[in-house]
């Protein structure tokens, strides 16, 4: 892995840990079907888009370590492949040596 590489997986691993606090503070148990607005996780330092899922569709990405929600277009071939993608976002893999660093940065998983 390329320092470059690792530091893309590292970059992901903090827009997830992001998330996670915008998944507890805006998530309302009341409305599961409501979109809430995500900080894209793509590597891209300087990246401020936003993704909207439900909650539900948040969870099911995020019960892989290895996976990551992006906007359509902000994923990195070298990194990464696309599971799937529909008009609001798009659902990465991590290739398995970046994989390693999407696991250790995961604050579901320490």
């Amino acid at each position: 892995m390329t320092p470059r590489e690792a530091k893309l997986a590292r970059n992901e691993g903090l827009f997830r840990g992001v998330n996670e606090r915008v998944r507890e503070v805006k998530s309302d148990p009341a409305d599961p079907g409501e979109h809430i607005r995500f900080v894209c996780e793509c590597g891209r330092e300087e990246c401020v888009e936003e993704v909207e899922l439900t909650v539900a569709e948040y969870e099911e990405i995020r019960s892989v370590a290895t996976q990551f929600v992006v906007k359509p277009g902000h994923d990195f071939t070298e990194v990464e492949r696309v599971l799937t993608e529909n008009e609001r976002y798009s659902v990465v893999e991590k290739h398995e040596e970046e994989a390693v660093i999407a696991r250790q940065t995961d604050p579901r998983e320490g």
